[in-house]
């Protein structure tokens, strides 16, 4: 197992399952009055949210609108290492909407095609901020061992990590040749003083503890941009479309470091990722009668292509200081799985509404793409996505009551399927479905509307890592967002 999970580190940079997760995995944060009803807006249109899940309902505007959603958000995450539970937090503003709609009227009489509606802006569909930490007070086991362990069994020989530059050896073999450098492992020995090539050990001595520390930051998000256009049909059918530019930023900063008999050690393991893809979306929202709605969208894979880039250091303290760092880039193409949505609705004499979204993915259909500029056809990863993931299928049911004309109050909860089919020792997965609960109101006057809303997110996670005592630690992370939403109907 030590050997195996020695490659973790490399392998980050080298896409995994995590990767494709990362990018397929979204929760929709468009406007307060959505958050605060689940974002269960498939059948019920009428909100710049919507154009992200059903593009027809852009067509139940009756005048343009302009909107804007600044946001407040909280996360809190724990993992429990030993038996010690260990938290941290992050905290940070931001604009998670901002779009407008317009409407073109194309006939008086409401009969046949009543209006061309148009809409452009964008969505947040993910946020990946969050701090997490967990420490290990004298511990038998160190990751030297692990790292001297992987270079005896896959017979690396001391010229090939004598190699001057980290990129004359194989990025699989880039913590090796940190450790190396850093004077961490060194050769064995026979009795003449010798070196045995081939052969290597830490510099701990037999049971000497350690003492351990790690720290992981991530940060990033993914957006939407919409190009949207719909049609009023005789105000009981909808038609509409979206073009959707996605747009991901992802940074993951991990520092783990080792303390032992007055000399100590840290490794730098940072990740970063960017990328942009484009999907189109098809909706419809029908109208049998005037209290009831239903909808039906189809989001197609989003195309992706992606830049990657790590960069590992390795700095050692000992009776001399040394460090050692490279960086690896790497670009590939990506296909998330493509998305139905289900959607119905019940409108009570325009008191109040409940509406219900069912959106069904399989993730088991993700595939990488055109690696190193079109040499690498991840054949590896393609394979055995079946099993490792599985459709998953992800429920928003909301509701809204008008106290007054002007004042409405809402809820909504959300439940995203896990999908991954078993926990993964060597990479962080889900362990359980994420629930979403939304609170909020709303009041509007005249052409100004301004909505609240509070969400909260609770997820559990399996951390995986390379570090022995760090290769699988249970967590849990606790998202709280607040957000206000300004309109502007014209």
């Amino acid at each position: 197992m030590a050997a195996i999970l020695i490659l973790l580190p490399q392998l980050i940079i080298a896409q995994n399952f995590a990767d494709g997760f990362r990018l397929s995995y979204n929760q929709i944060q468009g406007t307060a009055r959505a958050a605060a009803m689940g974002n269960a807006f498939g059948a019920l249109g009428g909100d710049f949210t919507s154009l992200s899940i059903n593009p027809a309902g852009s067509a139940l505007y009756l005048s343009g609108e302009f909107v804007i959603t600044p946001n407040y958000f909280s996360n809190g995450t724990t993992l429990k290492a030993g038996n010690t539970n260990y938290t941290d937090n992050e905290q940070s503003f931001s604009i998670n909407n901002i779009g407008a709609v317009g409407k073109f009227s194309a006939n008086p009489t409401n009969s046949g095609v009543v209006s061309v509606n148009y809409g452009i802006g964008f969505n947040r569909l993910a946020n990946f901020n969050g701090n997490s930490l967990a420490n290990f007070n004298q511990s038998g086991v160190s990751w030297l061992d692990d790292i001297a362990g992987y270079a005896n069994n896959q017979a690396l020989t001391n010229s090939y990590l004598k190699n001057k530059n980290l990129s004359d050896v194989y990025f699989r073999d880039w913590t090796t040749k940190l450790a190396w450098d850093t004077y961490l492992i060194d050769p064995d020995v026979d009795e003449n003083n010798n070196v045995i090539d081939q052969k290597y050990h830490s510099i701990l001595y037999e049971n000497e503890k350690v003492d351990q520390q790690k720290t992981i930051s991530q940060s990033g998000k993914i957006d939407e941009y919409v190009l949207n256009l719909s049609i009023n049909f005789n105000h009981k059918f909808y038609l509409g479309t979206t073009v959707g530019i996605q747009d991901i930023n992802y940074k993951r900063i991990s520092t783990y470091g080792e303390a032992f008999n007055k000399n100590s050690f840290n490794f730098y393991d940072d990740y970063y990722m960017n990328g942009t893809g484009v999907n189109v979306k098809i909706g419809a929202i029908y109208k049998p009668v005037q209290s009831v709605r239903l909808g039906l969208a189809f989001h197609s894979p989003t195309f992706y292509r992606i830049d990657d880039r790590a960069e590992l250091k390795m700095n050692s303290f000992l009776a001399a200081n040394h460090s050692k760092s490279g960086e690896s880039l790497y670009n590939y193409s990506f296909n998330t799985p493509m998305k139905l949505v289900a959607s119905g609705a019940l409108v009570f004499a325009k008191k109040g509404l409940l509406s219900l979204d069912a959106e069904y993915q399989n993730y088991a259909s993700m595939r990488f793409r055109n690696g190193g500029n079109g040499g690498d056809n991840f054949n590896d990863l393609n394979s055995v996505m079946g099993n490792v993931f599985k459709s998953v299928i992800n429920l928003r049911v909301g509701a809204e009551y008008k106290v007054t004309k002007q004042f409405a109050l809402r809820g909504g909860y959300e439940m995203y399927g896990n999908p991954f089919e078993k926990v993964l020792d060597e990479q962080t997965t889900l362990t359980g479905n994420t629930s979403v609960i939304g609170l909020g109101f709303g009041y509007t006057i005249n052409s100004v509307s301004l909505n609240a809303a509070y969400t909260n997110t609770l997820l559990k996670t399996s951390e995986g890592n390379a570090q022995p005592n760090y290769y699988q630690l249970p967590g849990e992370n606790l998202n709280h967002n607040i957000m206000f939403t300004l309109g502007l109907r014209f």
